[in-house]
């Protein structure tokens, strides 16, 4: 298991065929989400949650809603990261928790006063899936970390995938995350420099 986030970073890489019999534990599973859990977000909003899907019959559907690609079809497990768009509105029970807790017993009129402008310049329902991308990210690489392999999927119908997990009006697909053991060694990186 590499030692340090530069080792996972550099470990990280799509992996598009997962190992056969080969499923994820539920402690990894934790691990995973918890990274997720953490990840930071624009007025600690945290406007997301997630759906872990391990059976056969989810996962096939969760698959054909991301077109059948093979790290949908083959992952062991796929966790569907979910933008809480309704619960955004500015006032509503959701915002006005996250907000309190934000603000960390100092006044939060400020944040209020921010986020009202935001919430009336941005499509709240792009704004949110860009944020589940933070948490996306850290549950790469967690997965990198622990020796997963993992793939984050963003081709999909949505309206299929939100029908596939049983999404309530209001919220929306973000991302797929595929995740098991990658059936095949690690590909060279070819990544652009920086300048």
């Amino acid at each position: 298991m590499p030692n340090t986030l530069n080792d996972a970073i550099q470990q990280r890489y799509a992996c598009h065929e997962f190992a056969e019999g080969k499923p994820v534990s539920a402690d990894e599973l934790a691990w995973v989400l918890e990274a997720g859990r953490l990840a930071p977000s624009a007025f600690g909003l945290e406007p997301w949650r997630f759906i872990v899907v391990t059976d056969a019959a989810g996962r096939a559907a969760v698959a054909q809603a991301c077109y059948g690609q093979p790290a949908a079809t083959t992952a062991a497990a796929l966790v569907v990261i979910v933008a809480l768009v309704a619960a955004l509105e500015p006032d509503s029970d959701y915002v006005r928790a996250r907000f309190t807790a934000e603000a960390r017993g100092q006044d939060t009129e400020p944040i209020y006063s921010a986020y009202r402008s935001l919430y009336r310049a941005e499509s709240m329902a792009e704004w949110a899936q860009g944020q589940c991308n933070f948490a996306a990210a850290q549950m790469l690489l967690q997965a990198a970390h622990m020796g997963l392999g993992s793939c984050p999927i963003g081709g999909y119908d949505a309206s299929e995938l939100a029908t596939a997990v049983a999404l309530p009006a209001g919220e929306v697909p973000a991302l797929v995350i595929a995740l098991g053991r990658c059936g095949y060694a690690a590909p060279e990186r070819i990544r652009k420099p920086l300048v």
